[in-house]
């Protein structure tokens, strides 16, 4: 194992206190136009959705409200953007509401192109709307059945291999979505109840 030594001119400091200053701007920009551009992406994508919104914090029953504040400080409960068919494009998950009717759904869109997005997967979630969130489950995550279904034959666990998405109905059930790529869909496992 060889050890690095610095040499140093007498009475020259080392100018830390300026990189770490240098670097604490740079990531701070690069979150902010992150952020910046995740809103001007969803944005776009409402256009899909005329007269909708994303669903809000405020809009959440306040035991889904505190609970999504004290766990998920930092992250949309209403948007997930990742690889979610595993192309290298990110993709959006979002819960639209509709402005003057209240209707709420879980929505999945596949980047299609440079700026397009399709809606592969669509769900009516009006009547919880107050308490469901999502977010992502990484890659590698392995989701099965809960025991609580009760069905004749349990479908294998399935280990994923891209991001999937986590729908979560607050203190009732929580159903994990992922690309299928033999059948090339979204498919369901409610892992619980």
């Amino acid at each position: 194992m060889t050890k690095t030594t610095r040499l140093q001119a007498p009475g020259m400091r080392q100018p830390w206190g300026a990189i770490m200053l240098l670097q604490a701007t740079f990531v701070c920009g690069v979150v902010m136009t992150g952020q910046a551009g995740q809103r001007n992406g969803i944005d776009k994508l409402l256009n899909h959705f005329p007269g909708d919104h994303v669903l809000t914090l405020s809009e959440r029953d306040s035991d889904a409200r505190d609970f999504i504040l004290k766990h998920f400080p930092r992250s949309n409960p209403s948007v997930v953007h990742a690889d979610f068919d595993g192309d290298g494009h990110p993709d959006y998950a979002m819960l639209p509401r509709d402005n003057k009717s209240g209707t709420t759904k879980f929505v999945v869109l596949l980047r299609s192109g440079i700026t397009q997005y399709k809606s592969v997967y669509e769900l009516d979630v009006t009547p919880v709307s107050g308490e469901v969130y999502i977010r992502p489950l990484p890659i590698g995550s392995r989701v099965s059945q809960t025991e609580e279904i009760d069905t004749k034959d349990y479908p294998s666990p399935v280990q994923l291999s891209s991001t999937g998405i986590e729908l979560t109905y607050f203190e009732k059930a929580t159903v994990v979505y992922y690309w299928n790529k033999k059948n090339k869909k979204i498919e369901a496992v409610q892992t619980e109840d």
